[in-house]
């Protein structure tokens, strides 16, 4: 089943004495089974919507216990200010006070504890989110490059480094590229698809060491398609290969001419109900 997803509200308090600001992700829920039009939809299995459903109540009436406890300290803390304060109703004062404190203090606490219950439901349903979102993406490279695996420009090259082993070299005949003096250049032009399934071939019969691709050719493409990064542009043209494997450019360059350091994650530890299927790309 398909199910619309939402959002949370932030936890927090406002009242007319406090406001209680808690440093909270907004968490993902999901929608009622009738509310099903518009926003995201991800797939769910009736298990799943029941328990999960279940826990994002459970997280909210938390929210609620928390405020109404925190309300409750206020009313209490209001209705002895009112009054004379003078002997026993000076302590019970000073009491409802510090009671009213006590609940404000408890109610980021009782915030974090709830979110934390319902954080590995809310990380799958990200999950998912994220993974409708990337297949869309997805979708629109392949409309956009639809096509392109059709064109004969590309060509491959040997260098012979012993026996039953050999380098490889990529380019395209269209683009002016310098190979190595000892490279043996296959006449046959290729499209992309047929360049995927030889580099395939060329595997299976040689020991290949290493597999070049020009520069020239790569910065040819990503100049045709406007920035798109090569890799990316590799796997939207091959999509369709009857190939159960692929093999796989190296990464474009990042700007500033080296990788990008990974970020920190946040204080939380991502987690994950259900991992997500591998690829089952390996480089060549």
């Amino acid at each position: 089943m398909w199910v619309r997803v939402t959002l949370l509200d932030k936890p927090g308090y406002l009242s007319a004495d406090r406001t209680i600001t808690v440093a909270e992700p907004q968490l993902y829920a999901l929608a009622g089974e009738e509310d099903s039009t518009g926003g995201v939809r991800i797939p769910v299995d009736r298990a799943e919507w029941t328990a999960w459903r279940a826990a994002a109540t459970r997280y909210l009436l938390l929210l609620e216990h928390a405020a109404a406890d925190l309300q409750t300290a206020e009313r209490r803390a209001r209705r002895a200010a009112s009054r004379t304060l003078s002997g026993a109703r000076r302590r019970a004062a000073l009491a409802a006070e510090a009671g009213c404190a006590e609940a404000a203090g408890r109610y980021p606490e009782l915030a974090r504890a709830a979110a934390d219950a319902y954080w590995p439901i809310h990380c799958e349903i990200q999950r998912r989110v994220e993974a409708q979102a990337g297949a869309q993406r997805w979708s629109l490279v392949l409309e956009r490059f639809d096509g392109a695996e059709l064109d004969r420009l590309w060509g491959l090259a040997l260098v012979e480094t012993g026996p039953a082993a050999c380098e490889v070299h990529v380019f395209r005949w269209d683009v002016q590229t310098t190979l190595p003096d000892a490279a043996v250049c296959a006449e046959r032009q290729l499209t992309a698809m047929e360049l995927d399934r030889a580099l395939l071939g060329l595997r299976a019969e040689w020991r290949v060491r290493q597999v070049h691709w020009a520069a020239e050719a790569r910065a040819a493409v990503e100049r045709e398609t406007d920035g798109v990064p090569f890799e990316l542009w590799w796997r939207a043209v091959t999509a369709r290969t009857d190939a159960r494997e692929k093999v796989i450019p190296p990464r474009s360059a990042a700007p500033g001419g080296g990788p990008e350091r990974p970020r920190r994650s946040g204080r939380r530890r991502q987690e994950v109900l259900q991992l997500p299927d591998g690829d089952g790309e390996p480089p060549l």
